[in-house]
């Protein structure tokens, strides 16, 4: 079932067209505005039957439903077939997050899944990027953090335990598309650090627990966010950069970090409650275990340059989550 919409497109018959799964999320939304920009990919959507699309239908050539409730592998067979798919692209996470790590990852493993077999009953060529996050390489060890996996024994630090839900779940992931490339499947996975910015779906993790940091405060049921700690940030365009250049120039078992900036919780809350205008006492921050992400590897190898700071983003990233309706500090 696909939905037809208004598209235009003076693109070549060159072009690759490119399957988003998750293309109605925050990280999706952006990926279909950025690849639909490009010269040389066209964009096709998989979304569920309950999936809101107002917010991505001028970027795709074609959006097309599941034929059930959730996305299957012959729903992406079917797509790579019939519209000459070469790249699959899964950035599908359920919503809203289940209580137990175990719970979610049943749910998230779906879609993986699905994009993972549907390519492989078609052609070994199809190339799946699939997605993890930058806390699924923190161990600790700490130190510098580059795209390389940690081995199968690592612990995690004690500060991540709080958030063991999103990284656990990434992690049972990652070993999922660590499994299907052992067997000879052409899939890359992309680890981006913690997203901010502007997407045209929806705002993201960081807009609440950003706000939840500075108050201190439970909102809407949800704790505090948990104990400071350093990580690193990447706007979404950046991302959807790292995204088109892995489709571009990413190699089969692909390890790639998008990791711009290192700062602390602490350190981005500061300059949100100075942009916001609003009081925070910041708390002093120690990188006591000398956590740096550091992704010049990846840099290096996808011809990637990141465009966007942080200090000069945030007065556009307050401003939006105040049109989004999301915004609570006043």
């Amino acid at each position: 079932m696909s939905d037809n919409k208004e598209f235009s497109s003076e693109k070549s018959s060159s072009v690759k067209n490119v399957l988003i799964i998750g293309a109605g999320g925050y990280i999706g939304g952006a990926l279909c505005r950025k690849f639909s920009q490009t010269r040389d990919f066209a964009v096709l959507a998989l979304v569920r039957p309950s999936s809101d699309i107002e917010g991505i239908k001028p970027f795709c050539k074609e959006i097309i439903r599941s034929q059930e409730v959730e996305i299957s592998s012959n729903d992406v067979a079917q797509a790579i077939c019939k519209h000459d798919i070469t790249t699959v692209i899964n950035v599908a996470w359920h919503m809203p997050p289940e209580s137990t790590k175990e719970a979610q990852f049943a749910l998230d493993r779906i879609a993986l899944e699905a994009a993972l077999h549907g390519a492989s009953a078609v052609s070994p060529d199809i190339h799946v990027i699939t997605t993890s996050g930058n806390f699924s390489l923190i161990t600790a060890n700490g130190g510098r953090i580059t795209e390389i996996p940690p081995p199968k024994s690592y612990t995690l630090p004690e500060y991540l335990v709080c958030i063991d839900l999103l990284v656990g779940v990434n992690v049972l992931k990652d070993g999922l598309v660590e499994e299907y490339i052992s067997n000879g499947g052409n899939a890359s996975i992309v680890y981006p650090s913690s997203v901010y910015g502007s997407a045209p779906t929806r705002g993201s993790f960081w807009d609440f627990a950003i706000q939840q940091f500075i108050t201190g405060k439970p909102h809407q049921g949800y704790q505090p966010f948990p104990p400071d700690f350093m990580t690193a940030w990447i706007h979404v365009e950046d991302l959807a950069d790292c995204y088109i250049a892995v489709a571009r120039f990413g190699s089969k078992g692909g390890h790639y970090l998008a990791a711009p900036e290192n700062f602390s919780i602490s350190q981005v809350s500061k300059m949100f409650a100075q942009t916001a205008q609003v009081e925070f006492m910041a708390p002093v921050f120690e990188n006591k275990d000398k956590v740096i992400f550091d992704d010049s590897h990846t840099r290096e190898v996808l011809q990637l340059q990141w465009k966007y700071k942080m200090a000069d983003e945030m007065k556009g990233w307050v401003e939006r989550i105040k049109e989004l309706g999301t915004y609570f500090l006043e």
